[in-house]
């Protein structure tokens, strides 16, 4: 943990990082560092989700890395609500490329109990942050195709580049069973894509149960997207955990 001095000027958060000196919080877990030194943020902020809104404005910044678009406020609830409706309640739910935890935090406004989900990320700030925001939830640092244990229920808002994506939908066919679902947010119109091949022969795997366009937009991309449940469809038998 980083120790700060208190900020005697604080600006609000649309200026912080224009205006941003050296020694100050960057990341946010510093960010939440000093916080929990202060009992306050070190920014002027009126909102409810910090976390969310502090990495847009980092992002504005500082750039997109990694396909980092967070899943706004609307669209995280309405995904957890068709979590609890779509999936088998009695399983864990898998937070995939769990970032600052947007779809966590939605589950858990859903009525979600923290110990049945799981989060997982690659980033070490974000799994660090996800860790202290949700310490009753288990995360992992992790890419996805590392991840080899069985998934029931997966709700991810993973990598949007093309290649990145189609990996992502092919670990989630290797790592389901036969009626396993996810919920997942994906590139406007890459479930229908005839190309690259592997798109379409991926979705094979898979059966759509629920496709939605959504309708707010991410903070720092023109990239449209989807809501999609899929379910796994496979004949034979694989190993659970």
């Amino acid at each position: 943990m980083k120790i700060f001095e208190r900020i005697t000027k604080r600006y609000a958060l649309q200026n912080y990082y224009l205006r941003r000196n050296f020694y100050w919080p960057d990341t946010l877990p510093e960010i939440l560092d000093y916080w929990r030194q202060h009992n306050e943020l070190p920014f002027l902020y009126g909102g409810d989700n910090w976390p969310y809104d502090a990495m847009c404005e980092r992002q504005r910044r500082k750039g997109v890395y990694a396909s980092q678009y967070l899943t706004p406020g609307r669209t995280a609830r309405h995904m957890a609500a068709l979590a609890v409706r779509y999936f088998d309640n009695g399983s864990r739910i898998v937070d995939a490329c769990c970032g600052t935890g947007q779809l966590t935090r939605a589950l858990l406004l859903e009525g979600v109990h923290p110990s049945a989900i799981l989060g997982f990320d690659a980033d070490a700030e974000l799994v660090d942050l996800y860790e202290r925001l949700y310490p009753d939830a288990a995360a992992l640092r992790m890419q996805f195709h590392e991840v080899d244990f069985r998934c029931e229920n997966v709700i991810a808002n993973p990598p949007f580049e093309i290649t990145e994506c189609t990996s992502f939908l092919q670990w989630l066919s290797r790592t389901q069973n036969s009626g396993d679902r996810s919920v997942l947010l994906l590139p406007y119109g890459f479930i229908d894509k005839q190309r690259p091949k592997s798109v379409k022969e991926m979705m094979r795997n898979f059966v759509v149960h629920y496709l939605a366009t959504m309708q707010e937009p991410f903070a720092r991309t023109n990239c449209r997207a989807e809501i999609v449940i899929l379910e796994r469809i496979y004949s034979g038998k694989r190993k659970g955990v």
